[in-house]
């Protein structure tokens, strides 16, 4: 439960489905990274959002 999804309030319309396929990037982006630690990982790129889009290419 590394988002908080049980507190989650998100049960209608598309806003699960989204949720769900940004949680799925995000560990990906974290084995992508090769961290071994995936918490630590998401940590970190919670605090540093441009890091992850940095790793991803999308920002110089």
């Amino acid at each position: 439960m590394t988002f908080g999804e049980g507190a989650c309030q998100a049960r209608a319309g598309s806003l699960p489905r989204a949720l769900t396929t940004f949680r799925s990037l995000a560990f990906s982006l974290a084995q992508f990274a090769d961290r071994s630690n995936n918490t630590a990982a998401l940590d970190h790129y919670r605090n540093h959002p441009a890091d992850a889009l940095r790793e991803l290419g999308l920002m110089g």
